[in-house]
């Protein structure tokens, strides 16, 4: 089963990052409908196979 991983960076004080989950849900529309709800301007909806996936997902951070 394909899920939908909705994740942004709320980070908004000069450099730096904070990349929080918003959410998992199980189609894409849903995901960007509760994006559009809280009013996310940078976000990343990312499918996932629940009990598949084998990759690593990187969600972001900042590196200096």
């Amino acid at each position: 089963m394909k899920v939908y991983v909705l994740t942004a960076d709320e980070w908004d004080g000069g450099y730096g990052s904070e990349i929080f989950l918003f959410g998992v849900f199980s189609t894409e529309e849903k995901a960007h409908k509760q994006a559009s709800e809280m009013e996310l301007d940078y976000y990343d909806i990312s499918p996932i196979n629940i009990d598949e996936n084998k990759e690593r997902f990187y969600l972001g951070g900042y590196i200096e």
